[in-house]
């Protein structure tokens, strides 16, 4: 369990300076990292942290390209991402790595990972077990700001992830996915609030377009749409298998084909019933009954 806890003073005046950031201009700090990308690496010897019940956003760390870098991993919003300025050597075992943010006049509301990669200071033993970093996370988008230290423990050189059974990848069967909504799909306040699907008929009633509500990096993927009973057509949703999912509430929608012979037996597609199935990540499963509106 990582703890959370000040970095003192003291030993702060017995680090090692090795790196030093300023300020680029308009005050945007400047990194120390060799290189910052957003995501985490395929790579990575962690496996979704996030659906880890006790994760809080705790950043990883670990070694890497044969113990000559450090690899840091932080959480944070992905338009105000976090900005290494600061590397020092405390111990043999133990560094620290000061983050902060640019400024900004908003940020979203999520927990992106972006990665950092930093030489491994020289007099760190790499190869050795019980490393850790303090890790100074300063939210500096609006101001000055208190900063939070965690003491995270470093990964060795030759981690890997568990072990997890491959999944197998699902084709959606929509003709087009959108984000949001097209613009003819006018929203109310109660499809907004309620976070249920909603359909829509399309141009002559070749198409029904569904609006599912979600992370728009991970939205469900379409895969039956068929014939259930008279008059019933059952649209089933598999869960995205993205590693990383953006923290929003967002509609999508999906373009799919109707069904041939739904009219049959006297049913007009005025008076189909559309039952919607969406298998969440957790395997457990929401329906829905939907109405198709023209």
């Amino acid at each position: 369990m990582m703890r959370r806890h000040s970095l003192t003073a003291s030993a702060t005046l017995l680090g090692v300076l090795l790196m030093a950031g300023c300020s680029g201009s308009g005050g945007t700090p400047t990194s120390v990292a060799l290189s910052e990308a957003q995501g985490l690496p395929p790579d990575a010897p962690v496996s979704e942290p996030w659906n880890d019940p006790d994760w809080r956003g705790e950043p990883l760390a670990w070694v890497s390209d044969e113990g000559e870098t450090l690899t840091v991993v932080t959480f944070g919003s992905s338009s105000c991402p976090f900005i290494a300025v600061r590397i020092e050597m405390l111990t043999a075992r133990q560094l620290a790595i000061d983050f902060e943010k640019g400024p900004a006049e908003a940020c979203t509301d999520d927990l992106a990972p972006r990665t950092h990669v930093f030489a491994v200071p020289e007099g760190v033993d790499a190869a050795s077990a019980g490393l850790e970093v303090e890790v100074s996370l300063a939210d500096t988008a609006f101001g000055p700001a208190e900063p939070t230290v965690e003491s995270v423990p470093i990964l060795p050189l030759g981690s890997a992830a568990p072990d997890e059974p491959a999944e197998e990848p699902v084709d959606s069967i929509a003709l087009e996915v959108i984000r949001g909504t097209p613009a003819d799909i006018e929203l109310d306040d109660e499809d907004l609030a309620s976070g249920d699907p909603l359909a829509f008929w399309g141009e002559a009633r070749e198409t029904i377009r569904v609006v599912t509500w979600g992370s728009s990096g991970c939205p469900p993927i379409a895969r039956s749409l068929q014939p259930a009973e008279t008059g019933v057509v059952v649209l089933d949703f598999a869960p995205n298998p993205a590693e990383f999912c953006t923290a929003d509430f967002a509609p999508t929608t999906h373009v799919l084909a109707t069904p041939e012979g739904i009219t049959t037996d006297g049913v007009d597609t005025d008076d189909l019933a559309l039952t919607v199935t969406i298998e969440e990540r957790d395997g457990t499963v929401a329906e829905y009954r939907v109405p198709i509106r023209g």
